[in-house]
């Protein structure tokens, strides 16, 4: 039994300035551009997760979005967890050990630091040694080849996608 987990750190969004709800954040019209190149690119490449946990932030459900329109079903086994937004490593670790329960592949979208963090916390010392930088917008897809629990440390890195991957961004 292979299980996968599938990290997204949502994209590109429009710039902060003092004042502003960093919660109610939106995409940039470069990354609403960049969900829906990537999202054709995991219609094509990846099985639908049987599973999805998104920040409750704007920025991260608008980062989903597109997926719904090309994988069926998707909307219906998604969960909105505020706890997502501003999570320690080991709080994101907990959060996706429980879905495992019940499915053998789960999307998260969140945010950095956090993400770029789990990703290289869960993956095999060779495969995370490339990684410098989780930017806007990645997708890390991570396969453990029992488990997610018995293999945590062990991930095999199957994608490590960003913007610059795809044509037409």
């Amino acid at each position: 039994m292979i299980q996968t987990l599938s990290l997204l750190r949502h994209a590109k969004a429009e710039p902060w300035s003092p004042g502003d709800d960093d919660f109610e954040g939106s995409l940039s019209e470069r990354g609403h551009k960049h969900m829906a190149h990537l999202s054709l690119w995991a219609l094509k490449n990846l099985l639908v997760p049987g599973a999805t946990l998104c920040s409750s932030s704007k920025r991260t459900r608008e980062t989903l979005r597109p997926f719904f329109a090309n994988w069926r079903g998707l909307e219906l086994s998604t969960h909105y967890l505020d706890e997502i937004y501003e999570a320690s490593t080991g709080m994101l670790y907990s959060v996706a050990e429980s879905p495992f329960d019940s499915a053998d592949s789960i999307l998260m979208v969140g945010h950095n630091p956090g993400f770029e963090y789990l990703a290289l916390g869960v993956l095999r010392d060779s495969d995370a040694t490339g990684i410098t930088k989780m930017a806007t917008g990645t997708l890390a897809v991570i396969e453990f080849p029992n488990s997610y629990k018995q293999d945590c440390g062990q991930g095999v890195l199957r994608h490590w996608i960003t913007r610059k991957n795809l044509s037409g961004n």
